[in-house]
């Protein structure tokens, strides 16, 4: 009786397996494309913006030339604006950079702390675009102590022993508005092999309550010229706003080769709109419930999709020793 189910059962299978495979048409609205752009406008570097044009789902496919070939770049022309004024600055294409998009590079401007941008996108078969951002100030934060590095036991079989040292931070707020920080430490390497260095971001944890505000292993931010995502961790200035707020993080790593260098830490204010479009972003790439409603990505861009942002950071160095 047993070995007539499993036969049963096997049959079962054998005919789900073997079902046609039903298309379903489509019936709703198609929705037209929109002009696009990305730019994330960091204090003291090269002011790039990204271009490209909205892709119904349906049509996209694995091309991502298809978010560029209804950009006409002759007759196209980006334009940036700073601080009010009525000239724009130089906006000149770049020909092989961009993930999907054209990038257009500013020549004779590079954002400040402090600066107003208005950015605007005019395309052949495309409704102008504007969008609009502050570079926020520069982040105040000293370190006031490095602990020395700790060799900690293994978690739970299977896992390495790992090395752990204590930072005790201080930032510094000045309440003029409020702001979102982000931190991310970052270690250089030694390769000895090569004789060429190397750099990761490095994991780190922390019980202070800042922390708690936000999750610090959820986010993740897109980079729109390589397309690739990296780990970043804010924490707003909710708890401390105008005041000066000391806290500890520790930083983790597993023992072993490569030899470790450098450490430092690279702190940012980020705008608004930088903090917005990376949480939707994180809650869009970590979505895997079929039945749960999609995640639409923040935009702050007038008349089409996409993201102006701006953030001024800063790098610390910190030299540790094992």
């Amino acid at each position: 009786m047993k070995h007539a189910y499993i036969l049963c059962m096997l049959a079962l299978v054998a005919l789900l397996g073997s079902s046609c495979e039903k298309v379903i048409e489509f019936k709703g609205e198609v929705a037209d494309p929109r002009l696009t752009i990305s730019a994330e406008a960091l204090a003291g570097e090269p002011f790039r913006v990204y271009v490209a044009s909205s892709v119904f789902f349906l049509q996209a496919g694995n091309d991502f030339s298809a978010y560029t070939k209804n950009l006409d770049t002759l007759r196209g022309q980006v334009r940036c604006f700073v601080n009010g004024g009525q000239t724009s600055r130089a906006m000149v294409l770049r020909s092989g950079e961009g993930f999907g998009s054209y990038c257009y590079l500013a020549e004779d401007y590079v954002p400040a702390p402090g600066d107003h941008i208005r950015l605007e996108a005019e395309f052949s078969g495309f409704d102008p675009v504007w969008a609009e951002t502050d570079v926020p100030l520069l982040p105040q934060l000293d370190v006031v102590s490095v602990g020395e590095w700790k060799l900690m036991e293994k978690s739970w079989e299977g896992e390495p022993d790992y090395y752990e040292v204590e930072l005790t931070l201080r930032v510094t707020d000045d309440g003029s508005y409020d702001k979102y920080y982000c931190l991310q430490p970052i270690a250089v390497y030694y390769f000895e092999p090569t004789g060429s260095d190397f750099i990761e971001v490095v994991q780190f944890k922390s019980n202070d309550i800042i922390f708690q505000q936000v999750d610090v292993s959820a986010f993740q931010r897109f980079d729109f010229e390589t397309g690739e995502a990296m780990a970043v961790n804010y924490f707003p200035d909710q708890l401390f706003k105008g005041q000066s707020y000391t806290f500890k993080i520790q930083l983790v790593r597993v023992p072993g080769p490569p030899e470790l260098h450098l450490l430092g830490l690279k702190i940012a204010t980020v705008s608004e709109s930088l903090y917005w479009y990376d949480m939707s972003y994180s809650q869009q790439e970590y979505h895997f419930n079929l039945f749960a409603e999609g995640v639409t990505l923040y935009s702050n861009v007038q008349g089409g999709y996409g993201v102006l942002c701006s953030a001024a950071p800063r790098w610390i160095d910190i030299f540790v020793e094992e």
